[in-house]
């Protein structure tokens, strides 16, 4: 009896470790190419797929870059149907974290110009569009934006988007 009960006892624990495991894998972020653009919704987390490599040239699991989408803090674009002054501008939160290493919090703003652009760890992220685009009588709920970006390496120049 006593027998029977540490092996079920040993079953349910080791059930329990695999699924575990099993959703470690599935909460890893989905991965990106530098120099490509891809999009990312509030709470959303991509890896740059040239940040894997370990030392060894092996992947390590973590070891890169990751980007977050923490939201939209500002958003003063003009309004499709209105007629403004000014175009207006809008601020995005994000965040990069090089393996283990801290949270580098940044703002991008969506207006043309050098705030487009945030840098950290030897990489440049550029915001090349905030969606959906606001419309006169419709806000925008916080989680239905969408950012494009860009990610590669090195220091910015004035000509490349």
């Amino acid at each position: 009896m006593k027998l029977a009960v540490t092996l079920s006892a040993l079953l349910a624990f080791a059930s329990l470790a695999g699924s575990a495991c099993s959703m470690d894998k599935s909460a890893r972020p989905a991965q990106i190419e530098l120099g490509q653009s891809f999009s990312l919704r509030p709470g959303e987390v991509v890896q740059a797929t040239d940040a894997l490599e370990g030392s060894a040239g092996t992947a390590t699991e973590w070891a890169g870059l990751r980007i977050g989408f923490e939201g939209v803090s500002a958003d003063s674009r003009c309004p499709k149907g209105e007629q403004c002054m000014w175009a207006g501008d809008a601020t995005v939160r994000v965040w990069l974290q090089q393996g283990t290493g801290p949270k580098e919090l940044r703002e991008l703003n969506a207006a043309e110009g050098p705030a487009q652009t945030a840098y950290a760890y030897g990489y440049a992220l550029r915001l090349l569009s905030l969606a959906p685009y606001p419309v006169s009588g419709k806000p925008i709920a916080a989680g239905d934006y969408v950012l494009t970006l860009k990610l590669r390496r090195g220091e910015s120049t004035s000509t490349e988007r």
